[in-house]
């Protein structure tokens, strides 16, 4: 059961790891090209909830991160510092 236990959490780590990088790279990077409006179209939307669609962007990769890091909390950290008590 440890052993499993184990293979699970590794595999929780690989996939927020690759999620966490994804949105580092998609929220400033090339992400931005994605969403940015042609400033000569327009039918393009300049605006998401009233915030600027870039603006909108990174705000939106930023929680994605936070959430990855709660829950790399509150499933990968939290039971280390149990073990080690």
């Amino acid at each position: 059961m440890p052993e499993q236990n184990k293979n699970g959490k590794r595999r929780l780590s690989i996939i927020l790891a690759a999620l966490f990088i994804f949105a580092l790279i998609m929220g400033p990077g090339p992400g931005m090209y994605l969403v940015n409006p042609d400033a000569s179209s327009e039918i393009a939307p300049a605006t998401v909830l009233g915030m600027p669609i870039l603006y909108a962007w990174a705000v939106f990769w930023y929680f994605v991160e936070a959430a990855i890091v709660l829950v790399a909390y509150f499933k990968l950290w939290s039971d280390e510092e149990e073990e080690n008590s």
